[in-house]
């Protein structure tokens, strides 16, 4: 069966940049019976990636789950540091609740039951955006509250010393990447980007900076905010963010993002006694899901929950 074709829209950044969002909208939605909404933001460590590393349950969703699914793009880094990122995910929010969006769609689209989702490095910026943590700290306002929150194998801190140390060669590459590979990428005053195509060169970029540990220093150089602004499980434990309904899903071998950086926020939502359910695959790698065989019915049917009216 043919993937199915995205309504292609843009939103604008705080510095001006148009960025692009894929819209995928149920056949069934109508002005009278509108879609609630899944914001989706893409993985790759907030250096590389796309809207359109969609998994093919996200392309199903529309017609199985009844669900208007987003994937926008974003600025990437270093080019654009972690509050520029932020300021883009609030933006993209804000853009799917406006008047130009229920035009565009239609009417058809429910902008008040809204669940931010997002895989890998994406997962991370569904917690910041679903709660607002690190909006402040980026002299921010938050977005405004969801209904619910979606992580697949997040980062969720930048203390765990996965993100630091290096690893020559990473555990799970044969080989060294040479500086020479990414320096087109790494130098924060190319040009802004915001989207790079799965097979491109800079495809290789989260690999570098695992092998480097130098995520902090990519998102945060020159910013003068602390890496543990962004930490989601100690940021929940001091009990100033609302924290909505989270789904959290993780594979307990993921050698890309370790899943003690699910289980870190884990802790924190019990003890909070928050509604949240987390979900660890036993044997299972990062980006499991983009195996049509996950259909993630147990993610769909904690969206359809917190989306009911």
């Amino acid at each position: 069966m043919d993937a199915p074709k995205p309504l292609e829209l843009v939103y604008s950044s705080v510095d001006g940049l148009e960025i692009s969002l894929d819209v995928f909208l149920p056949e069934s939605a109508t002005e009278t019976s509108k879609a609630p909404v899944l914001i989706w933001w893409h993985g790759g460590g907030l250096l590389q990636g796309t809207r359109k590393a969609l998994s093919p349950h996200h392309l199903t969703a529309p017609a199985k789950h009844n669900i208007c699914i987003v994937s926008p793009d974003y600025r990437l880094a270093p080019q654009t540091r972690f509050p520029g990122i932020l300021a883009d995910c609030k933006a993209a929010l804000d853009f799917v609740r406006s008047p130009a969006f229920a035009l565009t769609t239609g009417n058809r689209v429910d902008a008040t039951k809204i669940v931010t989702s997002g895989s890998s490095a994406g997962g991370w910026l569904s917690f910041l955006a679903g709660t607002g943590i690190g909006y402040a700290a980026c002299g921010l306002d938050p977005p405004a509250p969801v209904a619910g929150i979606t992580a697949l194998y997040p980062i969720s801190d930048l203390a765990d010393p996965f993100w630091t140390t290096k690893q020559h060669p990473v555990s799970y590459m044969p080989r060294i990447v040479p500086d020479e590979e990414v320096a087109p990428f790494i130098d924060p005053t190319a040009e802004k980007v915001s989207f790079s195509v799965m097979d491109s060169k800079r495809s290789v970029f989260y690999h570098y900076m695992v092998q480097e540990g130098i995520l902090e220093e990519l998102l945060l150089e020159g910013t003068n905010i602390p890496a543990s602004a962004f930490a989601v499980g100690p940021a929940l434990k001091t009990g100033k963010f609302a924290v909505p309904p989270t789904y959290i899903i993780h594979g307990s071998i993921d050698d890309k993002v370790p899943a003690r950086q699910a289980r870190d926020v884990v802790a924190a939502l019990e003890e909070l006694k928050v509604d949240y359910i987390y979900e660890e695959l036993p044997g299972v790698d990062h980006l499991f899901d983009k195996d049509p065989k996950y259909e993630m019915e147990n993610m769909y049917a904690f969206v359809a929950r917190v989306t009911k009216s």
